[in-house]
């Protein structure tokens, strides 16, 4: 089919107009979905909880609201969280805690807050001279002398520590240098806190390396009999360092027992007190 001029333009015309309200389409639903995402709520962002360093094992008024306990007192508000971790302190919560103590009233107290505990950062030099200390403390075997710790780097512990204390493994029987681990424990108020192990090196000199009690020595037996607590003569039938149980033959009945042995020459059959 031939087209005319007139009929062209009609059909571009015709063409032109049937398109037109596809395209205003899509750009309406442009506009309405730009429209629809500028008049959304916007979230507000969330403020985070104010968090509150511990060094202590227990929560006192004083360390979250320090103006509310120059009036109330340093109520207690429960137990710190346990190194390394945090725990969220609610505003119902200090009010719980304020009522069992018999204070009421209207105090404005935070929502919530979070309790951190502090942490300290021992350097090896710091951790060197508590090692050596708590060892001392511990009481060392005659003969036997700390000759080197081999503290780490640098260590982290809760803050607020007040006791470290050292735990040493039995020498060998034999003299030279021994090599070993000690084991502190650092406490606060009867609170484990942390248990770190330090390498150690020893001098075991002769006296160190024999037994706290030898094969064939005699020894105060403490024995048991009902209610009634009878001290008896025996011969140690093995070699023993305190804290060890070892059979004992009594003087003069012949009568074998185990029993621990508490001091070089006493020992106390088990169950029995010291």
């Amino acid at each position: 089919m031939n087209l005319t001029p007139k009929t062209t333009s009609l059909a571009l015309a015709v063409a032109l107009g049937a398109a037109a309200p596809v395209a205003h389409g899509k750009a309406a639903a442009r506009t309405s979905k730009t429209a629809s995402a500028a008049s959304a709520p916007q979230s507000a962002p969330t403020d985070p909880l104010r968090e509150i360093e511990l060094a202590t094992p227990r929560v006192g008024l004083a360390a979250v609201l320090p103006e509310l306990a120059e009036t109330l007192g340093d109520v207690d508000l429960g137990p710190a969280p346990q190194p390394g971790t945090s725990r969220v302190l609610s505003a119902v919560e200090v009010r719980e805690a304020l009522t069992s103590q018999g204070i009421s009233g209207e105090f404005e107290l935070p929502t919530a807050v979070r309790l951190v505990r502090k942490m300290d950062t021992l350097t090896t030099e710091r951790l060197g001279e508590l090692t050596r200390e708590a060892v001392l403390a511990a009481g060392l075997k005659a003969g036997l002398r700390l000759k080197t710790v081999k503290a780490p780097p640098r260590i982290r512990v809760a803050a607020g520590f007040t006791r470290v204390s050292a735990k040493v493994a039995r020498p060998p029987r034999r003299t030279g240098e021994w090599t070993t681990t000690v084991v502190l424990s650092f406490e606060a108020e009867e609170q484990l806190l942390a248990r770190v192990a330090v390498p150690v090196v020893f001098d075991v000199s002769a006296e160190a390396a024999l037994p706290d009690a030898s094969k064939g020595q005699m020894l105060t037996v403490v024995v048991m009999a009902g209610l009634v607590e009878i001290r008896a003569k025996g011969v140690a039938g093995d070699n023993a360092n305190v804290g060890d149980v070892l059979p004992i033959t009594l003087r003069p009945s012949g009568r074998v027992v185990r029993a621990r042995l508490v001091a070089k020459d006493r020992a106390v059959t088990e169950g029995a007190s010291s």
